[in-house]
């Protein structure tokens, strides 16, 4: 048997088969999952899928949302460029595509957020579109199983692709094992995701009982530890920033940040004091870390306990200076916008607090 007919044999037999974006055709849903997935385990992308879909049912929905909202339901998932593309990349499919995704790879790789990988996955699980994918877990399998020990680069990728898109079951490949040729496109599809995910792991991956044993080219020379070779790593910096949190009538002030950079488009505490010596002296709390990609964040609050004469001024200096936007919320609206985790987690517990 080919590699691609081992994995669709141990797909239906081991596989995942009950995910809730599995066992439909619809590509809204199945676009939906595939951002939602990246860099990102099954097991956190699960409930946030299940409120998407309640709160936006359709492409249509989604594009006529406000970013606000999408950004709000996406808190606490990361990497919120994501929630931003998907809302941008479904007003184009409604505005470019009159509501329909487009079927060919190509088509879909001038939506924004959508690389070839994910264009791929959704041209196969949606269409039956015969494609090849390439995420971690499908360079990881390519990489131990014709025993690729090059480093990650650019050069790398394209023979990994070269390897992924030779392996892609044929249509007579699939007659051969009684499937359709789309059939046979999804169970492949779906399976290289699941081996990567369940056996080919990075650590500790199961050989003994992989259906891709008997012609690893990494097993059978004792290197599964050392393929996929290790990324570069990049320098990680340190961010020390200041928090001004202003306290009101059991509400806090939180302003929008800008489009670009750390947490864009996301509320958060001013990170200078807008008040001067209108405030009372601050409460200043001990130091919150928190880990992105390739920075440190330290953040440092200082707490303001404020009149309504100062909370005024907050609001007058918001409508002049602030182009974003910026407002009070109290603990039952902190969930009706967009909130950094950190920042989300000490808003909770400073509104959960006596003043």
């Amino acid at each position: 048997m080919t590699l691609a007919q081992h994995i669709i044999t141990w797909q239906h037999s081991h596989g995942r088969h009950d995910l809730p974006w599995q066992n439909t055709t619809d590509a809204y849903r199945i676009w939906l999952s595939e951002i939602m997935l990246q860099q990102t385990q099954v097991v956190t992308v699960m409930d946030y899928y299940a409120k998407f879909l309640a709160r936006f049912p359709s492409v249509h929905a989604l594009a006529n949302a406000p970013l606000d909202d999408v950004l709000a339901l996406w808190a606490g998932l990361g990497y919120y460029s994501r929630a931003r593309n998907l809302h941008h990349c479904a007003q184009q499919v409604v505005n470019e595509f009159g509501g329909e995704f487009p079927r060919t790879p190509a088509q879909l790789m001038t939506l924004k957020g959508i690389g070839a990988s994910t264009a791929a996955a959704i041209a196969v699980f949606a269409f039956g579109h015969p494609a090849a994918i390439l995420d971690g877990n499908v360079k990881r399998i390519l990489s131990r199983y014709f025993c690729i020990t090059d480093a990650p680069s650019a050069a790398t990728d394209k023979i990994l692709w070269a390897h992924a898109e030779r392996e892609l079951i044929s249509k007579d490949d699939a007659e051969h094992i009684q499937l359709s040729h789309a059939s046979a496109l999804r169970s492949y599809t779906q399976g290289v995701l699941d081996l990567g995910a369940t056996l080919c792991t990075r650590s500790k991956p199961q050989c003994h009982i992989c259906p891709l044993h008997d012609g690893c080219g990494a097993r059978e020379h004792n290197l599964t530890q050392q393929i996929p070779a290790a990324k570069a790593r990049t320098a990680v910096k340190d961010l020390h920033i200041e928090l001004y949190i202003y306290r009101h009538n059991h509400m806090l002030w939180l302003e929008k940040r800008p489009k670009q950079g750390i947490w864009a488009s996301l509320f958060s505490f001013p990170e200078h004091d807008g008040l001067s010596d209108q405030a009372a002296v601050p409460i200043t709390l001990p130091h919150i870390t928190h880990r992105l990609t390739h920075r440190q964040l330290y953040l440092h609050p200082h707490i303001f306990d404020i009149d309504a004469t100062a909370a005024r001024a907050l609001e007058e200096r918001a409508n002049t200076e602030h182009p974003h936007g910026a407002l009070w919320l109290s603990l039952d609206t902190l969930s009706q916008v967009g909130l950094p985790k950190p920042i989300a987690a000490l808003a909770r517990t400073l509104l959960s607090t006596p003043e």
